[in-house]
């Protein structure tokens, strides 16, 4: 019983050091948006809330626990974890191979997987985004859109494959709905 408590404990610790170190990673991103923007006049006031990610963490696994269904938890958090290693692992090797490109001078490779990955995140933030119910909405900035879709348009970023490049247009086109 012991041991099965303090696994919960490990678990649920991984889980919010992992939470943590997202959520720092969301708030010196709207940080720097904020400052970004700082001398630029909003159209329309936004409502941001860096936490929303776990707030809804936080929603579940008290559903999951108010609703008896703590089996859960475990294949849950297995899978939280799973997900955030890989990411992190891919993460480490784009970047360490960015930084190589970089030492050796090579910044135009650099900035072509760089590109490539701003586009990417793009496309998979504005899938996510528009997946989330009107009041999730409301709380996350496309601040950081807008500066992705300024860069892109400066830098005429774009794939040379059709399809993608239609991808990447209606991701940007998220900002001209709001």
């Amino acid at each position: 019983m012991l041991v099965g408590l303090i696994e919960r404990v490990v678990k649920a610790t991984r889980i919010f050091a992992c939470v943590a170190v997202v959520l720092l990673v969301a708030f010196l991103g709207v940080r720097w948006s904020l400052a970004q923007t700082a001398g630029k006049p909003s159209s329309k006031p936004k409502a941001t809330d860096s936490s929303l990610a776990f707030e809804q963490l936080v929603v579940f696994v008290t559903h999951l626990e108010s609703t008896g269904q703590t089996n859960t938890l475990r294949p849950f958090n297995d899978c939280s974890n799973a997900f955030v290693a890989q990411q992190h692992s891919a993460d480490l090797g784009v970047k360490t191979w960015i930084l190589l490109r970089l030492r050796e001078g090579r910044t135009n490779e650099a900035i072509r997987v760089l590109e490539s990955q701003l586009t990417s995140d793009a496309v998979g933030f504005a899938a996510s985004y528009r997946n989330l119910p009107a009041p999730l909405r409301e709380k996350l900035s496309l601040t950081s859109l807008g500066h992705a879709r300024d860069y892109c348009s400066k830098y005429q970023v774009k794939s040379s494959d059709a399809e993608i490049a239609r991808i990447e247009a209606n991701a940007f086109e998220l900002l001209d709905e709001k």
